[in-house]
C-alpha cells in the first residue's frame, strides 16, 4: 500500500481553479468582518488541497493538517518557541473556558485564540470535503452554483460589491468543469507519448469561449432595468413603496427622513486644516417617529467675532487637540449655518467682514447674520417684535421676524449695549441671514479617556433628562426590547453605547443602501421600520436608530448633522491637508451625554469611521513606552537586494494635436513610443526609485508621517505589497530584511504608531533620529 500518489498535470490545474474559487469565499471576510489578514486561511486552503491531492488516504493527512493549524495559531498569537509546552497549555486553558460558550453561541465572549482555532479546524474539514466531492467525485457543478449564489446574496443584502467576484467565479468554475471532464476522459482512454499534449490542446476551446463571452458581455450595450427591484418586496414584507429620489446634501428640514437619494458631486467648500474630522453643523432633540425637529432655542448674539470665546460648547474635562481650519465656499455652495470641527474656540476671520452671528446654546448651532441693527433703549421701546431672530433655516423676509427676541448676555453687555441709563441705543445681530464666502476658525477635538468615561456614571442633570430622553408615545416596545437585549452584558453607560454602536455597524444584518430604500408605511415608526422590516438605509437610518435605542434605555442622546471629513486633494506649504467637501459628504451621527464629559460623538454607520479618539488608559497608567534606539553607525557591509520591483502603473497617453498628422509621422511616432515604452519597461526599477527619491527630497524633514509613508512605499516596491487589512506591524514582521534594516524599520514603525494613534507630538531628539534612519534606509534600499 503506497501512501503517496503522483497527480497528473490536469489534476494540478483542477486544484488551482478550486483554490481560486475557495478564495472568493474568503475575500468578503476582510470587508464584512473584523478579520485582519487572510493569509492564514489561504495557507490552510492550499495545505489541505495539497495533502489531499498527494495522499490518497485522508485519515493519514489529519495529523499534518492539525499540526499546520497549530503552527499558524502559534505564529499569530504566541512569541514563545513552537516546541515549548507553555503556549499549548495556554491554548488548552482557553479551549476549556470557551467551548461551553461556543455551545451557547456566545462568540463575542470567546477569546481570539479559541475562535481562530475552531474556525481553522472547521475550515480544514470543509475544504477536505469539498476536495473529495469536486476533485475526486467530479461533482463540481453544484459547488460552482453554490459559490455564485453565495456571492449574489452578499452583493444583494450586505455592503459588499461582488460584481468582479461573480465574473471571476464564472471563469474559474467553467474551467474547473472543463478540466474535470478532460481528466475523466483521460482516465478512461489514456493517451501516452507525444499525443498526451492533445489533451492540453483541447483546453483552447473553453478558453476561447470564455474570452469571447466575457468580452462581448463586458463591451456590449446594457439597458437599465425596467422591472422594479424584487428584493424590496422579498425583504420588506408589508413595507411601503420606495420614496421619491432626492439629491444628497445638507438640508435644514429633517421632519420626514428616509427614501432613496442620488449622489451629488457638487462642491460645498474647500478646507485647509491640520486635522481631518467631521464638520458639525447642527443637532436636533425631538424625535417625532418620522424624523427630527428642534425644541426650545436658547439664542445668544455674537457681535464681535474676534473677541468672543466659545467655552466648553460640547465637552469639557477631557484632553483635546487643537485644530485650525480655513473654509472657502467661494467655488462651492455656501450655507447660513457655520460648520466647524469638534467644538469652536474662536472665529479668527470671516468674509464679508460685516457678518455677525447668533449662537443657539441648546443645539450648538452657529448661524451667520448680515451685520447688526441698532435697538432703542428699554425705556423707549414700543415694538417688541423688532430684533426678532428667525429660527435656523428660516428665509429672510421684508417683515420683522416673529421668533424669540434676542437679549444680550452679561458676557456681551459691554459689546452689544451702551449705558441704558443714558437712553442710548444698543446693537443686536441683523435678522437677515447671510451666506459667508470664507471663514477661518480655531477649534478642538476631544481625546476621551476610557477610564474617565467608564466612570462617568448615570447621574444626569434634570434638564438633560427632560430634553434628551424624549420619545414618541407610539414607539413600538420591540425597539426598547432590542436595545435591552443588545446591552444585556454591558454594565456602564459607555459600554451600552458601544454595544449598540457595534450592533448597528457590524453585528446586525443591516445594509448600507442609498437607492433601494423604502419609506415606512403611513403611521409606522421610522426606526422600527428600519430595525425590523427594511434593514437597509444610510446614515440617517443608522444614527436615528442609535439615538432612539439609547434614549429607550435611559441614556441621553441627540441627532447631529453636518459633513463627513471629505476627500484629501493635497497639502499646503505648511503641511496642512487641503480637503474638498461635496454634497455627497453630507452626514449625520450621534452625540451622547456623559456626566463630567459633556457631549461625545459616536458613529453608527458601518461605512464611516468613528470621529471620536479614545485614550485606552483603563488597564494601564503608562502614558508612553520607551523604544530602543537603533544603532546609527554607518553600515559598511554590502546590502543584498531582495525581490524585484512591481510593474509600474500605466499612465494616460498624451492627448494628440488637432491638426492632421501624415501617416509617416504617425508611424515614426509609434516606433519611438514603442521604443520609449520598452526602455521604460527595462529601466522601471530605476525610474521608480528616482521618482520616490524625488518625492522624498521634496518633503521637509519635519513632516515625519509623509516621509515614513514614502519609505513604506519604496519597501513595497522592492519587496512585497501590503495585504488588505494587514497592520503595519504585521507587514514589517512579514517582509524579509537583512542587517540593521529590520531593526531600523521596526523603530520607525513604532514611532509612527505613537504619533498617529497616541495623538502626541514627537520629541526633537526622536525626530532627528527618525530622519537619520529614513535617510539611511533610503540609501540602502536602492534597486
Amino acid at each position: 500500500m503506497s501512501v503517496w500518489r503522483r497527480p497528473k498535470g490536469m489534476e494540478w490545474l483542477a486544484a488551482l481553479f478550486l483554490f481560486l474559487m475557495l478564495r472568493e469565499w474568503l475575500l468578503p471576510l476582510s470587508e464584512l468582518t473584523d478579520t485582519g489578514t487572510l493569509w492564514p486561511f489561504y495557507m490552510i486552503v492550499a495545505g489541505v488541497l495539497l495533502l489531499d491531492l498527494v495522499v490518497p488516504y485522508r485519515w493519514l493527512t489529519f495529523p499534518f493538517k492539525l499540526l499546520g493549524i497549530l503552527w499558524i495559531i502559534h505564529s499569530d498569537f504566541f512569541t514563545s518557541s513552537f516546541l515549548s509546552t507553555e503556549w499549548l497549555y495556554n491554548m488548552y486553558a482557553s479551549l476549556v473556558r470557551d467551548v461551553p460558550l461556543a455551545f451557547q453561541q456566545d462568540w463575542i465572549s470567546m477569546s481570539l485564540i479559541s475562535r481562530n482555532l475552531l474556525f481553522d479546524l472547521m475550515l480544514a474539514i470543509l475544504i477536505s470535503m469539498v476536495t473529495y466531492l469536486v476533485l475526486e467525485q467530479r461533482q463540481g457543478l453544484w459547488f460552482v452554483f453554490l459559490t455564485e449564489l453565495y456571492l449574489a446574496v452578499l452583493d444583494t443584502f450586505l455592503p459588499y460589491e461582488a460584481d468582479g467576484a461573480i465574473i471571476r467565479t464564472l471563469i474559474y468554475g467553467f474551467m474547473l468543469l472543463a478540466v474535470a471532464h478532460l481528466t475523466a476522459i483521460s482516465k478512461r482512454a489514456p493517451i501516452a507519448g507525444k499525443k498526451r499534449w492533445t489533451l492540453w490542446n483541447t483546453l483552447i476551446a473553453p478558453v476561447l469561449i470564455l474570452a469571447i463571452v466575457v468580452s462581448v458581455a463586458y463591451a456590449g450595450p446594457k439597458k437599465d432595468a425596467v422591472w422594479p427591484d424584487p428584493i424590496a418586496f422579498l425583504t420588506g414584507g408589508e413595507e411601503g413603496p420606495v420614496g421619491t429620489m432626492k439629491k444628497v446634501g445638507y438640508d435644514n428640514n429633517d421632519e420626514n427622513l428616509g427614501g432613496p437619494f442620488q449622489q451629488d458631486e457638487a462642491l460645498v467648500f474647500v478646507a485647509i486644516t491640520n486635522e481631518r474630522t467631521y464638520w458639525r453643523g447642527d443637532s436636533k432633540d425631538i424625535y417625532t417617529g418620522r424624523g427630527w425637529q428642534k425644541g426650545e432655542r436658547e439664542y445668544e448674539p455674537i457681535l464681535n467675532l474676534q473677541t468672543h470665546q466659545w467655552k466648553q460648547m460640547l465637552f469639557h474635562g477631557t484632553e483635546t487637540k487643537e485644530v485650525r481650519a480655513t473654509m472657502d465656499f467661494s467655488r462651492g455652495e455656501p450655507y447660513f449655518t457655520m460648520f466647524y470641527p469638534g467644538q469652536l474656540k474662536k472665529v479668527v476671520s470671516i468674509e464679508p467682514d460685516n457678518a455677525t452671528m447668533v449662537y443657539d446654546r441648546a443645539s450648538q448651532q452657529v448661524e451667520v447674520r448680515a451685520g447688526r441693527v441698532d435697538m432703542r433703549a428699554p425705556r423707549e421701546e414700543a415694538e417688541p417684535e423688532e430684533g426678532g431672530v428667525p429660527h435656523p433655516g428660516e428665509a429672510p423676509t421684508g417683515q420683522p421676524a416673529s421668533g424669540q427676541a434676542v437679549q444680550p448676555t452679561e458676557e456681551q453687555g459691554e459689546q452689544a449695549t451702551e449705558s441704558q441709563s443714558t437712553g442710548q441705543k444698543r446693537s443686536l445681530p441683523s435678522r437677515f441671514l447671510l451666506k459667508p464666502e470664507k471663514y477661518e476658525l480655531e477649534a478642538e477635538v476631544p481625546i476621551v479617556s476610557e477610564k474617565a468615561i467608564m466612570q462617568a456614571g448615570s447621574t444626569y442633570p434634570i434638564d438633560i433628562k427632560q430634553r434628551y430622553l424624549q420619545l414618541p408615545g407610539e414607539l413600538p416596545d420591540r425597539v426598547k426590547e432590542l436595545a435591552l437585549d443588545v446591552t444585556k452584558n454591558a454594565n456602564t453607560p459607555y459600554e451600552k453605547v458601544r454595544a449598540i454602536e457595534n450592533y448597528l455597524r457590524t453585528r446586525g444584518d443591516y445594509k448600507y443602501e442609498t437607492k433601494d430604500v423604502p419609506v415606512p408605511a403611513p403611521g409606522q415608526d421610522f426606526v422600527d421600520h428600519f430595525l425590523f422590516d427594511s434593514r437597509r438605509g444610510y446614515c440617517d437610518h443608522f444614527s436615528t436608530s442609535m439615538a432612539v435605542m439609547l434614549r429607550s434605555i435611559g441614556i441621553p442622546a441627540r441627532w447631529v448633522k453636518g459633513f463627513a471629513p471629505g476627500s484629501r486633494v493635497g497639502t499646503d506649504s505648511n503641511g496642512n491637508d487641503v480637503i474638498e467637501v461635496r454634497n455627497k459628504d453630507a452626514h449625520s451621527w450621534v452625540e451622547v451625554y456623559f456626566p463630567g464629559q459633556g457631549w461625545i460623538p459616536f458613529e453608527a454607520t458601518s461605512t464611516f469611521l468613528s470621529p471620536v479618539r479614545i485614550k485606552y488608559d483603563l488597564n494601564s497608567s503608562e502614558q508612553s513606552v520607551t523604544l530602543p534606539v537603533p544603532n546609527l553607525q554607518e553600515n559598511t557591509a554590502a546590502e543584498r537586494r531582495n525581490n524585484r520591483l512591481d510593474e509600474l502603473e500605466g499612465a494616460d497617453s498624451p492627448t494628440q494635436a488637432s491638426w492632421k498628422m501624415p501617416w509617416q509621422a504617425k508611424a515614426a511616432a509609434l516606433v519611438l513610443l514603442a521604443a520609449g515604452a520598452y526602455l521604460a519597461w527595462r529601466k522601471k526599477r530605476v525610474i521608480t526609485y528616482w521618482w520616490l527619491q524625488r518625492q522624498m527630497r521634496s518633503h521637509p524633514n519635519e513632516d515625519y508621517s509623509d516621509r515614513y509613508k514614502l519609505l513604506l512605499q519604496m519597501i513595497q516596491h522592492l519587496h512585497s505589497r501590503r495585504e488588505p487589512g494587514e497592520t503595519l506591524r504585521e507587514y514589517v514582521k512579514r517582509i524579509a530584511l537583512t542587517g540593521d534594516k529590520r531593526q531600523d524599520l521596526q523603530y520607525l514603525t513604532h514611532l509612527y504608531e505613537r504619533l498617529y494613534y497616541g495623538c502626541r507630538e514627537m520629541e526633537e531628539k526622536a525626530r532627528s533620529i527618525a530622519q537619520q534612519l529614513i535617510d539611511r534606509l533610503t540609501q540602502q534600499l536602492k534597486p
